[in-house]
């Protein structure tokens, strides 16, 4: 997975969210380092069944679409990408700049 992924449309970018891992830390259940399945990155805050939510977030893009407003563009970014040399091509939230500048940029 790229360091940067941009969605192809909603559907798209809700599926993409809907699949993301994380890697499990000390404040997370599971071993530390291994990847833990963690839909939207919302695991410790879910409230409702998660297929419910997923409904939402296609339901909200396609009246949106049928509206003829703009939705935003969804974009991943894969924190545990390493480059060759072993570490991580974005070192953490201190570099958050570098990554939206790319984002913006593209835009």
């Amino acid at each position: 997975m790229p360091l940067v992924t941009e969605a192809f449309d909603w559907q798209h970018g809700v599926y993409l969210a809907a699949n993301v891992a994380l890697e499990a830390t000390a404040a997370a259940e599971g071993t530390v380092g291994t990847l833990r399945r963690d839909p939207f990155a919302m695991r410790p805050f879910r409230e409702c069944d998660m297929t419910r939510y997923f409904e939402h977030w296609l339901r909200f893009g396609a009246a949106a679409t049928l509206d003829s407003r703009q939705l935003p563009r969804i974009y991943l970014v894969n924190g545990f990408r390493k480059g060759a040399d072993g570490r991580y091509l974005w070192p953490g939230y201190g570099d958050n700049a570098r990554v939206l500048e790319w984002i913006v940029g593209h835009c």
